[in-house]
């Protein structure tokens, strides 16, 4: 392939592949953070995070780029829940590669840790916070980024850390601080990771600072057309994604500690982007398994809730209260389905009919995710709709076949937030109709 500098296509969007036990051989370059590097499913939503797209950037012969991104989390999230750092740490062989890179969702509770909100709240009487991603860049995000360094360099991986992408907070032709993870003086998510880089002598890539120069060279108007059109100034869509990918490939092939990984590296033609990028859209729009079996039709119930309740007029958090700031999906606030297959028969959900209905405004926002087991494995979105039309019922259908396999129990969750402005909301609601689920018993 022919090395480029950096050009941006407009392109169709692709997965990363799933590490199995056949690929052992390969190198692999793991990728562990937030919404931005996320996988998503072309047929769910239009946004596309770059870890979707690194994999163009390597020789997929000798090299495998095993895309871990989390929707939603932050540092302490990703590090404490079980289907994910716990998870990603049992693949790892020794010589592979982790790009590490967080802030957006630890800047939650503006550059303060939730704990210690939540402890101030407490002294004065008031209700305590559910959403507890937010940490404090000086404390507690650099201890999760120590943690994650040293774990994974106790399974002999080499970490890199990379600070986050910017978000489109243009002004006056400038991405401000706040777009930049500077929430104030002393509230510096980048230098603080760059303290721990040096610290840790680790790979700093500061996609930061890339990024800024990027955007403000292209200007306001032409990146939200381009980069950011999926509804907000910090998601990607395909072209935003690829931007950030390319952006990725420069900075690890400018990084002296890195001449291993830029060994394996190589820039593609735009030819070979575009047949590898719609290879990728096609399978991940792939909608129909051929499987026989037993039809069925089957309503289900609502089997829990985490930190949201039932109210008169539908679901809300427990004390009513949609924290201000939120742009995605929070993972321990859902609404929760499962559905077992039999101990020896497997069985295909071929569709999911829900309807839903957005009480009291015109910013609730919400995924459908699914997952397997009590540690909720292997995590699919497979529906996203931003800003549902007030007090308007709208019939969700699916057509994106999943399998169960025999004996599991697959738990679909209904992830809402709503998009308060800037503050904190009362009086929204979710409601939610029977959920109807098709599919196959497998013979």
């Amino acid at each position: 392939m022919k090395r480029l500098g950096i050009i941006v296509f407009v392109i169709c969007c692709f997965s990363t592949a799933i590490f199995t036990p056949a690929d052992a051989a390969k190198r692999r370059v793991f990728t562990i953070g937030d919404s931005t590097m996320s996988d998503y499913k072309p047929a769910a939503t239009p946004k596309r995070g770059w870890g979707m797209y690194l994999q163009a950037f390597f020789n997929p012969d000798s090299v495998e780029v095993v895309n871990c991104g989390k929707s939603g989390a932050s540092t302490r999230t990703f590090y404490e829940t079980a289907n994910l750092w716990p998870s990603v740490k049992k693949q790892f062989h020794t010589g592979d590669y982790l790009i590490i890179q967080f802030a957006h969702n630890d800047e939650k509770c503006k550059g303060e840790d939730v704990y210690v909100q939540n402890a101030k709240l407490r002294a004065e009487g008031k209700d305590t916070l559910s959403d507890l991603r937010g940490t404090e860049p000086n404390t507690t995000y650099k201890e999760y980024l120590f943690k994650f360094v040293n774990e994974a360099r106790e399974y002999g991986i080499t970490p890199i850390l990379m600070s986050p992408l910017c978000r489109a907070y243009f002004k006056e032709g400038k991405i401000n601080d706040e777009g930049r993870h500077k929430l104030a003086e002393n509230k510096d998510y980048v230098k603080s990771m760059q303290q721990v880089a040096a610290d840790m002598w680790v790979p700093f890539l500061d996609m930061t600072a890339a990024s800024q120069e990027f955007l403000e060279r292209q200007g306001k108007d032409y990146c939200m057309a381009h980069y950011f059109n999926c509804g907000d100034k910090t998601h990607t869509s395909a072209e935003g994604g690829m931007m950030v990918a390319t952006l990725a490939y420069n900075l690890i092939s400018q990084e002296p500690l890195l001449q291993e990984m830029q060994a394996w590296m190589d820039f593609p033609s735009k030819e070979e982007y575009d047949t590898y990028a719609q290879r990728i859209e096609e399978k991940g729009r792939q909608a129909a398994f051929e499987a026989k079996g037993t039809p069925f039709n089957i309503p289900c119930s609502v089997f829990g809730v985490q930190n949201m309740k039932k109210h008169k007029n539908g679901y809300a958090p427990t004390d009513c209260l949609w924290p201000a700031g939120e742009i995605d999906e929070v993972a321990n606030r859902y609404i929760e389905y499962t559905i077992a297959a039999e101990p020896k028969k497997g069985l295909v959900i071929e569709t999911i009919t829900l309807s839903v209905r957005a009480k009291g405004g015109s910013g609730m926002n919400m995924h459908i995710n699914y997952g397997f087991g009590d540690q909720f494995s292997g995590v699919t979105t497979i529906y996203e709709n931003t800003a549902l039309p007030k007090n308007k019922k709208v019939t969700i259908t699916l057509n994106q076949p999943v399998l169960v396999p025999a004996g599991q129990i697959i738990h679909l969750r209904i992830l809402p937030w709503y998009d308060s402005n800037g503050k904190p909301q009362k009086g929204k609601f979710l409601q939610l109709g029977e959920l109807q689920i098709t599919g196959k018993r497998l013979n």
